[in-house]
């Protein structure tokens, strides 16, 4: 059994408004609602968690009664346990994917998760565009950008090990940060990920969204 924890615990308002950036719309379509609905139609899923604001769990239970819900925490990590700790006890593998990452595709969900028959967790990887220096104590260090990669969601883990990750004192910006700090001999898988696959945080990303969703519809 796979499930899919959806993380839409932030309260990020960065858009100067009072609405949390899942639950902004696009078309008429919460951003939330995008990665809900690619999950609940992939065949290889079979429960979906979502985690959000309590202000927003009435909302959300309304809204996506298919799914089981649950109040996040206080960091993004602690919001990932608790949807861990939500998923059915007959579940293998836990998919852990940002709720701002509206466009991600099946495939890429399909090749996580045959990426993990071989390995203890996965998760789709691009290379980035931009030149990189690792900055410490007004120090700079040249970084290699071939060697780089941009790591996306949904990071996907047995959940056994995932479980443990988190409920560890280590501290990340994400999941699978977290098992590489934590468990660094762990055999981890990277798919390639996709353009398409990005995040929401900005104004100007929203707007890349509104146009990334209307070429979709073409």
């Amino acid at each position: 059994m796979n499930s899919a924890i959806i993380v839409a615990g932030g309260s990020g308002f960065r858009f100067g408004g009072d609405i949390p950036k899942q639950f902004i719309k696009i078309d008429g379509q919460e951003i939330l609602s995008f990665s809900v609905h690619t999950f609940s139609t992939h065949p290889q899923i079979q429960e979906i968690i979502i985690v959000c604001p309590l202000d927003w769990k009435k909302h959300v239970i309304t809204n996506y009664p298919e799914c089981i819900v649950v109040e996040g925490g206080q960091r993004r990590q602690d919001s990932s346990l608790e949807g861990v700790r939500a998923v059915s006890s007959e579940s293998e593998y836990v998919l852990i994917h940002d709720a701002v990452r509206p466009f991600v595709n099946k495939k890429i969900i399909s090749d996580c998760l045959s990426a993990l028959e071989n390995a203890e967790g996965s998760a789709p990887i691009i290379k980035t565009s931009n030149s990189l220096i690792q900055l410490e104590k007004e120090k700079a260090t040249y970084m290699d950008r071939s060697k780089i990669r941009e790591v996306q969601t949904p990071q996907c883990f047995q959940k056994e090990l995932i479980r443990e990750a988190l409920s560890s004192d280590i501290e990340g910006t994400d999941d699978i940060g977290i098992v590489l700090r934590l468990f660094p001999e762990s055999k981890l898988r990277f798919i390639p990920g996709n353009q398409d696959n990005f995040k929401i945080t900005t104004e100007m990303d929203l707007q890349v969204a509104t146009r990334v969703f209307d070429s979709l519809q073409v």
